[in-house]
């Protein structure tokens, strides 16, 4: 809009005004104070400034993201990608921005078996935080016990990146143990693998949960064998998909990921009781694309449009975080 319609920003000449709030308007004293609106909110390593289209509920939960601190914990040498700092700081912004207030930070490939990073942002967080981390068969008791008194709720089996630290014999030894703190297995894993080792997923005891869709590739979607597998398992009682990521696997791409977003409504339609949302900040698998960053508003958006229905997107964000994670109701 042109005109004396007010837009993103505005410069208002003042007349001696102390700082105040009209309408989402921060009104600054000066004689040319810059005027920032509310939903106006820049975030490293995420596309677009605004805020979602819709109300977002409160106690809604970002299920899925990472923190990257490079400055104060380095990466894995096996780690090529050099992802930028995406820090706790940063972070905060974009729960500003979207208007989630719970969060689950899942320990990226970038730190490997060392979850220090993880671990710290999750005590700097608090108790609206829970975190899924990277763990080996031989951890001890008292770490695993010392992880769960922080808030860790769970594993993360990184089978699809270039930084494999789980080998997939050592997988049944971790969730039986784990298992037994009632924590949840989660898995990032090639739809392909997902076939390969059916057998072992429908035996695992834990709690199960899929990353961004269960990976599966488009134009395959819902025709590719592993979304059945995923049914099944979900059909079994024990297993959550994370309707996120819409942006790793689409051939169409944004506004609309039309691909991606015709296999996220399959999955809601199909146990909308199991699914979970996540953003994925700070989007580390763009990092080296030379691509535009995912806006993480349009991200939270398009969930409006595969779940219409307010009631059953407040689950989504809310209810089944809270009951998958151990928020208090």
């Amino acid at each position: 809009m042109k005109g004396n319609t007010i837009t993103r920003r505005t410069f208002l000449k003042g007349t001696g005004l102390t700082l105040a709030s009209l309408g989402g308007l921060q009104i600054a004293q000066g004689s040319a104070a810059q005027t920032i609106l509310a939903e106006d909110i820049p975030v490293p390593c995420s596309g677009g400034t605004q805020r979602p289209k819709f109300k977002v509920p409160s106690n809604a939960c970002d299920c899925h993201h990472h923190i990257y601190d490079p400055a104060r914990f380095a990466y894995v040498p096996e780690d090529k990608r050099n992802q930028p700092p995406g820090t706790v700081d940063d972070y905060r912004l974009l729960q500003k921005r979207l208007g989630t207030t719970r969060s689950v930070i899942v320990q990226p490939s970038a730190y490997g078996l060392d979850n220090s990073c993880t671990l710290d942002a999750l005590q700097k967080m608090g108790s609206n935080t829970r975190a899924v981390t990277v763990i080996e068969p031989t951890v001890t008791d008292a770490e695993l016990k010392r992880m769960q008194d922080l808030g860790v709720c769970g594993i993360r089996i990184n089978l699809a990146s270039a930084v494999k630290v789980v080998p997939i014999d050592k997988i049944e030894p971790l969730s039986k143990r784990v298992n037994e703190l009632g924590w949840h297995m989660a898995f990032w894993i090639e739809a392909d693998d997902i076939i390969k080792i059916e057998d072992l997923l429908m035996r695992l005891p834990t709690p199960l949960v899929f990353d961004h869709m269960a990976h599966l590739p488009q134009p395959a979607g819902m025709d590719h064998p592993a979304y059945r597998v995923v049914c099944k398992l979900i059909d079994k009682g024990k297993t959550w998909v994370k309707v996120s990521g819409a942006y790793l696997d689409t051939k169409i791409g944004p506004p609309t990921y039309a691909d991606t977003s015709k296999l996220a409504r399959a999955f809601v339609r199909y146990a909308p009781e199991r699914m979970v949302w996540g953003s994925d900040w700070p989007h580390p698998v763009m990092w080296g694309l030379k691509k535009p960053w995912p806006d993480d508003a349009l991200l939270l958006d398009l969930l409006s449009e595969w779940v219409p229905n307010e009631a059953v997107r407040n689950q989504i964000l809310v209810d089944n975080p809270a009951k998958l994670y151990g928020f208090q109701k």
